[in-house]
């Protein structure tokens, strides 16, 4: 004969309102429950845990279960997502909107969250979809990519480290904005390369450590050109999370 038993495994599926277990449980010979299966609020859980304390997730702690977590923190809350970078070292943040401020779970927790998001997102993870998408991701071949300035267009113009303020220069010299850059300068301390960014639209794809690693600089909104362009460049060297920061739909 069945007996019931109290389960306090917040994380687990299964998990019901007084402790209860929505299936049945089996219990392995070491006291361990083998039903268990990962739920939304062990997800959730991965994150509010990394945030608790800082309003950053360095990359070192990402894995497929902190991935799929921040996913559904994003979703149900309605976050923005950016990423900061430093040499070979790399941050990721939630925040509430484009420039927002980066946010610690106690920010999280005390925004408004969809009811209607989650459930959609306890349906995927129900039917398995997320789980599915960790374990069966491509993972294409890591390599590395020059760097240099990126046109709203989509034209990329490579620029060796160091030498980003030269090809600026000539980039305005080949496309005839000479005289344009000298009348704009004429009031300002500025330069080439403030010029392509702040007039222009361009993007810059740098490093100023020279240490590794990709910054994606910009002052206007990206265009689609420039996004599919960036989502192609970092799906190309394995980069698949900084990759999906630019699936976009501006012009």
């Amino acid at each position: 004969m069945a007996q019931k038993f109290c389960c306090s495994n917040l994380g687990c599926k299964y998990h019901q309102k007084g402790n209860l277990c929505g299936t049945t449980a089996e219990i392995g010979s070491g006291g361990k429950c083998r039903s268990f299966e990962k739920g939304l609020t062990y997800y959730v859980g991965l994150v509010w845990a990394a945030l608790e304390n800082k309003n950053f997730i360095d990359a070192m702690e990402l894995n497929a279960d902190l991935k799929i977590g921040l996913y559904c923190v994003m979703t149900v809350y309605h976050l923005g997502f950016s990423t900061m970078e430093w040499g070979t070292c790399r941050m990721y943040a939630l925040r509430a909107g484009e420039d927002g401020p980066m946010l610690k779970t106690s920010d999280i927790i005390a925004l408004p969250m969809d009811e209607a998001a989650v459930a959609r997102i306890v349906q995927e993870l129900e039917d398995g979809h997320l789980a599915d998408m960790a374990a069966n991701r491509p993972q294409p071949e890591k390599g590395s990519q020059p760097y240099g300035w990126l046109s709203p267009t989509g034209t990329f113009t490579e620029g060796d480290f160091g030498e980003h303020d030269a090809t600026a220069r000539k980039i305005i010299r080949k496309n005839g904005f000479w005289e344009e850059f000298r009348r704009w300068r004429s009031d300002r301390q500025s330069t080439c390369r403030d010029f392509l960014s702040e007039v222009k639209g361009y993007c810059l794809i740098h490093n100023p450590s020279g240490g590794g690693g990709y910054i994606v600089a910009y002052v206007k909104p990206l265009t689609k050109k420039q996004r599919d362009f960036l989502y192609g460049y970092f799906m190309e060297i394995g980069d698949w999370f900084k990759a999906e920061q630019y699936v976009g739909t501006e012009t």
